[in-house]
């Protein structure tokens, strides 16, 4: 039985990878992996994540090993549940669900959480929120918003491989408001615009998803607040999801050792590109939080 399924979902970027590799260690939780990336069809990949559940697993088995099972944004794995429409690039709501999706979707979360013992269930996927179109298939899910500060964002998407700064190739959130694309188009066509432009796009639309949702079923998350005080954070978080009490996960918690990255912007960019993100940025960083 599949009881409050736990999605944490946030921007590109944004600290999620870091909060599920910290959440999902809590014995309650079964997931997705790398392992259901490369083999979705296959539900008995799951077993291999158990691993995890050896005393001391954590210390005997470096985790920068290729082939050890560690929770994964596994998009392969998300369309096999869906049909392929949960990256369908757009925002989706309950009349994208179908009966046979509901039925697919929540059988291999039960496959998963049998073969991997466990009672809870966690996702992680960034972008588009999905929150309408998952509370239609898990009426009793919990959601997670991971937030970070724009700049660092930014600056974090624009040194990955991917990125190439190009709109034809970096867009995929359907047509860009007008008064955006003039500040991309004023700005040059400068990558770190184009950055910011992409952070404030999707972090609106995921609000927007968010607002629909009661407060008992959401809680956001600051990535600079969870860095600062990763036990504090994971206690609120615990509670929040109704999780039982694991000495194993608190010491997990406590031997995790993270770093807040929010101050490599100031350093790596030139002075152009933080007054260009400063123009571009500026109302949406003081809308979430953010001290300009």
């Amino acid at each position: 039985m599949i009881t409050s399924p736990v999605f944490i979902l946030g921007t590109g970027r944004s600290g999620t990878t870091l909060f599920l590799n910290v959440l999902a260690f809590h014995p309650d939780f079964a997931w997705f992996s790398n392992f259901s990336k490369r083999f979705p069809g296959h539900h008995s990949v799951a077993f291999l994540s158990r691993i995890h559940d050896i005393p001391m697993a954590d210390r005997l088995f470096p985790k920068s090993l290729r082939y050890f099972p560690r929770p994964a944004e596994s998009y392969s794995m998300l369309n096999y549940c869906t049909d392929s429409v949960f990256t369908v690039p757009k925002m989706l709501n309950s009349s994208d669900v179908t009966e046979s999706t509901i039925q697919r979707y929540r059988a291999i979360v039960e496959d998963y959480m049998r073969i991997q013992g466990k009672s809870r269930f966690i996702q992680k996927h960034v972008g588009f929120a999905r929150t309408c179109y998952l509370k239609n298939i898990f009426p009793d899910a919990l959601f997670i918003h991971v937030y970070r500060d724009g700049r660092a964002v930014a600056n974090s998407m624009n040194n990955v491989t991917w990125w190439t700064g190009d709109l034809d190739t970096c867009w995929w959130w359907g047509d860009m408001k007008p008064e955006y694309m003039r500040e991309y188009l004023d700005s040059s066509k400068e990558p770190i615009v184009l950055a910011g432009i992409v952070w404030k796009t999707v972090i609106d639309l995921i609000e927007k998803e968010c607002a629909k949702l009661p407060d008992d079923r959401l809680i956001r998350i600051r990535y600079d607040e969870m860095t600062s005080d990763l036990p504090g954070t994971m206690r609120k978080v615990v509670k929040f999801c109704g999780l039982r009490e694991s000495q194993r996960f608190e010491r997990h918690v406590r031997n995790t050792r993270v770093s807040n990255m929010d101050t490599k912007w100031g350093k790596m960019l030139s002075n152009r590109q933080k007054e260009l993100l400063k123009r571009c940025l500026g109302k949406h960083l003081m809308k979430y939080g953010f001290h300009l």
